[in-house]
């Protein structure tokens, strides 16, 4: 985020990919984003979230981390391997089932559910990994 930049603007400028499989998580996550002006794409599982990193670029990477078919920690494992120009400068991992200590030492910030809008949004708009 440029330094000029307030963290409210960084959001209405993001490109968001929300990985949630819990459907109505995942509309009620997009929809509240969205009114921040930000683009939001969502996908259900880390294997469709993987090739939409393949083919655009995202500014934020909000993860589910207990998913079927690829998991949030397969994916962010896979995140690390992407090209530069495909990673997305912010990661973060929500889950209702962790605590923020089984991601170890990676650059992903946290955020446990259920969580509130104020608290994900200040995420969104905080500093890089």
């Amino acid at each position: 985020m440029p330094e000029t930049q307030s963290p409210e603007e960084f959001v209405k400028k993001s490109r968001v990919l929300i990985v949630e499989d819990h459907a109505a998580t995942r509309l009620a996550m997009a929809k509240l984003i969205r009114q921040t002006g930000a683009e939001v794409v969502s996908a259900r599982d880390g294997e469709e979230a993987l090739g939409l990193l393949l083919l655009q670029r995202f500014d934020v990477l909000l993860t589910d981390l207990k998913m079927p078919v690829m998991d949030g920690f397969e994916l962010l494992k896979s995140c690390h391997t992407l090209p530069p120009t495909h990673r997305p400068e912010r990661i973060i991992a929500i889950s209702g089932e962790y605590e923020s200590s089984v991601l170890g030492t990676q650059p992903v910030q946290f955020l446990p559910k259920p969580f509130n809008l104020k608290a994900l949004l200040e995420m969104l708009g905080g500093k890089p990994n």
